[in-house]
């Protein structure tokens, strides 16, 4: 129950500095009806609603995260600083893939099936934001003129 508590107080800090940063993003024209700021400050509620929930109700089940539990997690939060960093540069395909073979990888699949999984959910996810959704997703250097 305490791990819950710890987990949903600073994942409630962490949606108040989503919706404080994407409240204050500016963008020079609209692109979308609602404007780049909706989806992020949606996302913010909803999270901050369930991290409100866990910390009023927790768990019954008493977990203690074990040492490889904990690299994982840590792992994965670096995994994520890495695909922002990447994000704009690579593209979307490249560093979707990158970071989606290393989760794969990270909870048990075997290296060349992760790499395939998460190239094939990469293109599959690009072209479905890209031309379905009309949302513009960075290309990066390899796939410009893709």
């Amino acid at each position: 129950m305490l791990y819950d508590r710890i987990f949903a107080g600073v994942f409630l800090v962490l949606s108040g500095l989503v919706a404080w940063t994407a409240y204050y993003f500016d963008v020079p024209f609209q692109y979308e009806p609602l404007g780049p700021k909706a989806f992020p400050i949606i996302l913010s509620i909803i999270l901050a609603a369930c991290c409100i929930w866990m910390m009023i109700k927790p768990d019954q089940n008493t977990w203690h995260p074990t040492k490889e539990v904990l690299t994982k997690i840590v792992i994965g939060l670096v995994i994520m600083v890495l695909y922002a960093v990447l994000f704009e540069e690579a593209g979307f395909i490249i560093s979707t893939t990158l970071v989606g073979t290393i989760f794969s990888w990270l909870f048990g699949e075997k290296p060349l099936k992760a790499f395939l999984y998460a190239f094939v959910l990469s293109l599959i996810s690009y072209f479905l934001l890209a031309d379905l959704m009309q949302l513009n997703v960075p290309t990066g250097l390899f796939f410009g003129d893709f």
